[in-house]
């Protein structure tokens, strides 16, 4: 950091290190917003549709954040989605309530959209159409 910076100035948020701005986000967003633990977690889920097991070991060390892991396995763990494997932790299965429908922002916590309700045409003040009115 240049030496002309001072200590007010490392404390604006231009100077924040990445950590310090990842830290404030939530676990979905550190996971999504960041391609590589976006990819590492979608192979994940896509070898648990196709397998039934994952590698939670290469999961987790992509991911390479103690609290975001934790957060993450708790998550699934609680919905069942994964269990670890009774004959290495290294390994996740399928749990009970898995479904191969999940998608990759539901795996990662993200809500689902609630759709916006579609509002009907009005139909009582019908324009002419195109080129009637011309003709006239």
């Amino acid at each position: 950091m240049p030496a002309h910076v001072s200590a007010a100035d490392r404390e604006s948020p231009w100077f924040s290190s990445p950590y310090k701005r990842e830290q404030s986000l939530d676990w979905t967003e550190r996971i999504l917003r960041f391609p590589v633990r976006a990819a590492a977690v979608d192979v994940f889920l896509h070898d648990l549709k196709r397998k039934r097991s994952g590698d939670l070991n290469g999961l987790l060390a992509t991911l390479n954040d103690g609290s975001l892991c934790r957060e993450v396995l708790r998550f699934w763990l609680l919905r069942e989605w994964i269990v670890v494997a009774p004959f290495s932790p290294l390994v996740a299965l399928a749990g009970p309530a898995f479904s191969r429908d999940v998608t990759l922002h539901a795996f990662c916590g993200e809500s689902p959209e609630e759709p916006e309700p579609e509002t009907p045409f009005d139909t009582s003040e019908e324009a002419p159409p195109v080129g009637e009115g011309a003709r006239e």
